[in-house]
């Protein structure tokens, strides 16, 4: 389960900074909101394999630009909750460009830094390690390395060293002693809720989702901040997490998914999970001397899994 756990952190976290095929928009009406429904439906021939979004992802960073992330994170499995938080930065070289066999880009390599702390806290260097298709073919390739910091983890918020609605101090120290300074603000708490009605085999179900909103205001900065979900399925065989829609420009703090959104889905007996994950983002982008373009992102996440 822990594993399991893991994978799906890491394809959350992936989803929100990398891209996947163009998705199927859908708008419909609920409770006198207009919610967007991105279909998604991953490439299986696209280059660069990341996941599930990587979560199936977004086209939110621009290639090229480095990364540097924070993401508090809450697991629900049987109405018991794990919280944890994660760190990472990535440094691009955009000098070092690599290409598959067939001269497609698929990514850079890295800087090698020496040290990055967030708040004090001392991230680890490991390898960056990208996967991509080359000609069907699933490969590994070793592009420099990463900053990565795991924060204790805990079953109460409380005894938690992640904390929500902070302003986070980043350094970056090059390899000549020289530090770039940086702030990040984490979002508030995210906390969803899933409420089943109804039944696969009366074709009646519907899944009423309920999240709290934000109490930040981020119009006084750059920073825009906003919330999304996305509905996922962890597969029978095997722990692969597969991204199916997303909710986004979500106005209000309830929706109903209709049975008609999620019938062939639990009909195919497919997954043994369905993943709800609830994605409060605060995103910027800033330009430094000595970093070039970073693109900076912070998330509250709230994984919620069903089993129907």
């Amino acid at each position: 389960m822990f594993s399991l756990i893991r994978n799906i952190v890491l394809v959350v976290f992936f989803l929100l900074l990398n891209s996947c095929d163009d998705p199927a928009p859908t708008e419909i009406i609920n409770n006198e909101e207009e919610i967007e429904i991105d279909i998604i439906n991953p490439e299986p021939n696209s280059y660069v394999i990341t996941g599930y979004d990587s979560t199936g992802i977004t086209s939110e960073t621009p290639q090229g630009e480095s990364v540097i992330t924070l993401s508090g994170i809450k697991n629900t499995i049987n109405d018991f909750t794990t919280y944890r938080g994660y760190g990472e930065a990535i440094f691009f070289d955009t000098t070092k460009a690599v290409y598959n066999q067939s001269n497609r880009l698929i990514g850079f390599k890295t800087f090698d830094f020496d040290k990055v702390r967030f708040s004090n806290k001392r991230s680890k260097k490991v390898p960056y390690i990208l996967k991509y298709r080359d000609n069907y073919i699933i490969k590994d390739i070793l592009l420099g390395t990463k900053h990565s910091l795991s924060y204790k983890s805990s079953v109460s918020l409380h005894n938690s060293d992640f904390i929500y609605n902070k302003k986070i101090n980043i350094e970056v120290i090059n390899n000549q002693g020289i530090t770039s300074l940086m702030t990040l603000r984490i979002p508030d708490e995210i906390t969803g809720k899933v409420k089943i009605e109804g039944s696969i085999k009366e074709k009646n179900l519907k899944i009423i989702l309920n999240w709290n909103k934000s109490r930040l205001n981020t119009n006084l900065s750059a920073e825009k901040n906003t919330d999304e979900i996305i509905v996922g399925g962890v597969k029978r065989l095997g722990e692969e997490l597969v991204p199916l829609f997303r909710l986004k420009k979500l106005n209000t703090n309830k929706f109903t998914i209709p049975n008609s959104l999620v019938e062939d889905i639990l009909n195919s007996d497919e997954y043994r999970f369905i993943v709800f994950s609830f994605l409060r983002k605060i995103r910027k982008s800033n330009s430094t001397s000595r970093l070039g373009d970073v693109y900076f992102a912070s998330q509250s996440i709230h994984n919620i899994y069903i089993r129907f």
